[in-house]
Parts: structure tokens; C-alpha cells; sequence
């Protein structure tokens, strides 16, 4: 365990701020933490009637790239994860959900950001008009086997963590374990 000593805000963005925590560790050592504050997020793994998944292709400028990822984003204040779940959902994709799991909670970045996100089954899909200005992404839909398969074989369509653990996840809970 870590005392803190103090707490510095040194960055205040749009979606997130840094901080640099002096702290006292177990032995007594002074030093310092640098934290990464967010928002709680959600991911979404969108089936279909049909067994297929629902994917949004969209460009990263972090990465340079386009990606394939599953449905994901903020929770804003006062929302809960379904709530933003559900959001998210209409949003990227145009479609609502009769259904909607939480499968897991986890932390992206452990070791440095207060980000937690929880991962989300949606089924029972039926069209929802778009309420976001997600222009710019894709829908894609293929078959969730095929997905899945292209993962187990070192060879997934996803660069993104919350992408590959969703669907490996979801791929367990469909299959009754």
C-alpha cells in the first residue's frame, strides 16, 4: 500500500487530465505516481438475430489508422453503464437492444489511468435512429464465428484490447459457460 503525500493536477484536457502524485511507498521511499484520469467507458458486443456481430470501422488519429473495434465510449455524468451502453450503441450503430449483459469490468490501463470499463452483450437488436454525429464510422457486420475464429487463430480483425476481450468473453456466455 501507498500513502499519499500530495496530488498535483498538471494537464486539464476535454477527456482527460494528469496528475502527478507524490507518495510514500511501503518502505518508506518517496516518489511519485503519474495518473491518467477518465471517465468510466463502456464496449458493447452487438448480436444479431443471425449470429452476426456488429463492428464499427472508424479512423484513429492517435493510431494513424483505420481500426475495427466493437461499439465503446464514455459514460457521461449522471448516466449509468447501460444507460451509456445503450447510447453508444444507437450511436456507432443505428440499433437498439432488447437486451443488454454486463459481462465484465475491468481496468484498460491498470498500472497508471482510473478508467474502468464494462463490457456489454446486446441482443434482441432492432433499428434505432442515429442521435450522435458518428458520420465518420462504418458499420460493418460478419458472422460472430468467423470473428471469434480469427481470433483463437492469432489472426483477429481488432487492434484494440476491449475489442478481442469482448468478443472471447461473449464467445463464453453465448456458449452456455
Amino acid at each position: 500500500m501507498e500513502t499519499p503525500i500530495s496530488k498535483r493536477t498538471v494537464f486539464k484536457g476535454r477527456i482527460l487530465s494528469v496528475r502527478v502524485d507524490t507518495v510514500l511507498t511501503r518502505h518508506g521511499r518517496e516518489t511519485t505516481r503519474e495518473i491518467v484520469e477518465r471517465p468510466d467507458t463502456v464496449s458493447v458486443v452487438a448480436i444479431d438475430e443471425k449470429r452476426n456481430i456488429l463492428l464499427v470501422r472508424q479512423y484513429r488519429y492517435a493510431t494513424g489508422k483505420y481500426t475495427v473495434e466493437i461499439p465503446a465510449g464514455t459514460i457521461d455524468p449522471g448516466e449509468t453503464p447501460e444507460q451509456a451502453a445503450r447510447r453508444e450503441l444507437r450511436e456507432e450503430t443505428g440499433y437498439d437492444c432488447d437486451n443488454l449483459i454486463p459481462v465484465h469490468l475491468y481496468w484498460p490501463a491498470i498500472g497508471y489511468s482510473t478508467e474502468k470499463m464494462t463490457i456489454f452483450i446486446a441482443t434482441g437488436l432492432k433499428p434505432a435512429p442515429l442521435k450522435g454525429d458518428e458520420d465518420s464510422i462504418e458499420l460493418l457486420r460478419l458472422p460472430f464465428s468467423q470473428v471469434h475464429d480469427l481470433i483463437d487463430s492469432g489472426k483477429p480483425i481488432f487492434e484494440d484490447a476491449k475489442s478481442t476481450i469482448g468478443v472471447i468473453l461473449a464467445a463464453r456466455v453465448l456458449a452456455g459457460r
